[in-house]
């Protein structure tokens, strides 16, 4: 049995973006629920600066904030309640050209976790990205055009409830220690 869970967290409907149609069930109970994704906070923003000591307003080449993302979830289990969750994640990042910013693409790393709800880890990815700017724009947005999927295996009982997400950017310990001295 495929059971799908769509969650909308902006205004543009995970349906559409996942392409998907509404699964077909048989019961009339609701379906299970996804897991829950956060984006974390100390992750949520990533300033990057020119190569060398300075940490000035002028040696900034990007500023990147992870702003939201769209999720959604698949069951697909048998009789018994085991299988898999396929949990479908899509961020969207603000970054905002800085006054070292000397090319026309932004590159970082986000991270996707999933945890049990004890916070061990089941699984980790990164995910490379290039932001593209264009030379008359300070300040683009970019989305995530396919989501990026996550496979959980389930033991008889378990739903998403059992598990998080965590989603951030890619820090370096410098940059971590940045934004926490200028929050």
């Amino acid at each position: 049995m495929t059971i799908q869970v769509l969650k909308k967290s902006i205004a543009i409907t995970v349906l559409s973006l996942l392409g998907l149609g509404l699964g077909a069930c048989s019961s009339d109970l609701p379906p299970p629920p996804c897991p829950e994704i956060q984006i974390l906070g100390a992750a949520a923003k990533l300033t990057r600066f020119k190569p060398g000591p300075g940490r000035d307003i002028i040696d900034v080449m990007h500023d990147n904030a992870l702003t939201q993302f769209l999720s959604g979830c698949i069951y697909d289990i048998d009789e018994t309640g085991a299988g898999e969750l396929s949990v479908y994640l899509a961020p969207t990042i603000q970054s905002t050209r800085g006054p070292a910013f000397s090319g026309n693409v932004a590159r970082m790393e986000y991270f996707i976790i999933v945890s049990d709800t004890q916070k061990n880890l089941l699984d980790e990815q990164r995910f490379p990205i290039e932001i593209a700017h264009a030379q008359n724009l300070p300040q683009v947005t970019w989305s995530l055009k396919e989501p990026n999927t996550l496979r959980i295996p389930l033991r008889s009982g378990q739903t998403g409830e059992d598990f998080q997400v965590f989603i951030g950017l890619q820090l370096t310990r410098d940059e971590l220690k940045y934004h926490q001295d200028h929050p």
